[in-house]
């Protein structure tokens, strides 16, 4: 099933009726247009871009329901330090050989933030429950050493994706088309996953296992902090959930700021901004006036 919707803060989904790799080919061979700043394109991701999940939901609520399988793979490659247009075509070269469709495609960000910013979107031969889902997206990733992001694959199976909007900023990156192929072998990969018998291990795990023993307990604490400031979606289970990580960051600016409550609203919302799925600025709003009643300095 094929459920959308308009901007990362809405909460509800629409669910459209077709099938899920015509929908995802004709969004890149057809995509929106945009003409705006760097900041009205943050503002348009919030409120009117167009994003969607294809698979099974066990409803409409996105804050309630569960996606509990996917029938599209999808790989956000972000800052490889390599061109657009190269890792692109390596990407499509690979996936070539197993005759496999796809589309890769710019994000919004890209030309915004630095690096090649690209989404590959993959049509699966059966849908995938979240750890099939995941198994996959590690061998894939793995075998084409990718720089990728995987909390849609991991922490939030339910992550919303972005569709191809043409921006200025990111016109020159044309995107790639495979529609002659078919659908990935998953059964396949699968296998590979399971022969596989070590990946490569995340930046999280290597962090884990530095060597701590003489590094102080603040210290440590604030490595913790600034790894969840620099890329929060990676980090956030460290401190068991989205909102324990938004207070515990806003409660160390203020403790670090001797009492900037500006600032240190300024960082949570910064922080919140940055999730798949931030948590809505009225909502987050009033958690933060309760967040604050116990912070000190």
């Amino acid at each position: 099933m094929i459920y959308t919707t308009q901007g990362v803060m809405q909460r509800q989904y629409a669910q459209v009726n077709g099938d899920d790799w015509q929908h995802l080919l004709k969004s890149v061979q057809h995509p929106q247009g945009l003409q705006a700043s760097n900041v009205q394109i943050k503002s348009y991701k919030h409120t009117s871009a167009p994003y969607v999940v294809y698979g099974t939901s066990t409803g409409l609520e996105r804050g309630t329901s569960e996606i509990t399988s996917r029938s599209i793979l999808f790989i956000d490659v972000d800052d490889n330090g390599k061109d657009y247009q190269a890792t692109a075509n390596y990407i499509a070269n690979f996936l070539g050989t197993f005759d496999t469709n796809l589309v890769i495609y710019p994000t919004i960000n890209n030309a915004i933030k630095q690096g090649e910013r690209l989404r590959v979107g993959i049509p699966l031969d059966v849908e995938l429950t979240p750890d099939e889902y995941s198994q996959v997206w590690q061998v894939l990733t793995h075998y084409m050493h990718l720089n990728a992001d995987p909390a849609g694959a991991d922490k939030a199976f339910k992550q919303l994706q972005g569709l191809y909007v043409r921006t200025t900023q990111n016109a020159h990156s044309e995107p790639i088309i495979e529609n002659n192929g078919t659908a990935l072998n998953t059964a396949f990969f699968l296998s590979k996953y399971e022969n596989l018998s070590k990946f490569a291990p995340t930046a999280q795990q290597t962090h884990s296992t530095a060597k701590t023993s003489n590094v102080p307990k603040w210290a440590m604490s604030n490595r913790k902090i600034i790894r969840a400031l620099l890329n929060p979606e990676s980090h956030y289970t460290a401190f068991g959930g989205w909102d324990n990580m938004l207070t515990s960051i806003g409660g160390w600016v203020f403790k670090n700021t001797q009492g900037d409550i500006e600032l240190s609203a300024t960082v949570v919302q910064e922080t919140n901004d940055k999730g798949s799925e931030p948590i809505p600025f009225n909502e987050l709003k009033k958690k933060f006036h309760s967040w604050m009643k116990h912070w000190r300095y």
